[in-house]
């Protein structure tokens, strides 16, 4: 699990830390690496997470309207996992700017310097539905198709993306990886919730094929050519 944090902050790792350990997690908060802009180990360290963490947490004194900023890396990291398909959470402290654009219109925790009680419980919710989250492994299907798309996985123009449908909400198409394992070829993804069904989409050499919408501990998935 990543973290973005200031330097205000200290008290996170006695406090936070033990319990994404609690839940299983391995701790990457980026302290040894910390400076004015995110480094190619910081952007490293997010892609390989399950998840980030990001303290928006107050930074300097307030400007004329009584609003705070945040430290710049944070945001930065924060805008970088949105952007990999990272599973973030934003834990934004009161009176801190609500930073409109690519990280504003997602949900946040609030978090109030009195009230860390409070911080922790919601916490220890997200790291819940997080930890029971699963990680996609699904063979694809059938045989006659799997052997057209093996030859093209290293071809230019080659993609796999796949959407997810909870109840009726359908999500944007993400990136999903497509790994040659013994006995045919597997789509690999991050965790994703557990009551979702996944619908898979793969483009080479000018043909497209998807699939129907299937649960994610279906055995394999059928893709067809559109």
């Amino acid at each position: 699990m990543a973290f973005g944090y200031n330097d205000r902050d200290r008290w996170i790792p006695d406090f936070i830390f033990p319990l994404v350990r609690a839940f299983g997690g391995e701790v990457l908060s980026g302290e040894d690496v910390q400076g004015q802009q995110i480094t190619d180990e910081i952007r490293r360290r997010i892609e390989t997470s399950d998840g980030l963490i990001a303290l928006r947490t107050r930074r300097g004194d307030p400007d004329s309207v009584g609003t705070y900023r945040t430290h710049r890396w944070v945001e930065d990291e924060l805008a970088y996992a949105i952007a990999h398909n990272v599973r973030v959470v934003e834990v934004r402290e009161e009176l801190v700017d609500s930073q409109g654009g690519i990280a504003g219109d997602r949900q946040w925790i609030t978090y109030r310097e009195g009230e860390r009680d409070r911080l922790l419980i919601e916490l220890t919710k997200l790291l819940g539905v997080w930890s029971r989250a699963v990680t996609v492994n699904i063979q694809l299907l059938p045989p006659e198709l799997v052997e057209e798309i093996r030859s093209q996985l290293r071809a230019p123009g080659f993609s796999c993306t796949y959407k997810l449908l909870e109840g009726s909400r359908e999500s944007k198409a993400q990136e999903g990886q497509v790994r040659p394992i013994k006995g045919g070829i597997f789509l690999q993804t991050p965790p994703l919730p557990p009551q979702s069904l996944i619908q898979v989409c793969i483009e080479a050499a000018g043909k497209r094929w998807t699939s129907d919408y299937e649960t994610l501990d279906s055995v394999g998935i059928s893709l067809k050519a559109d």
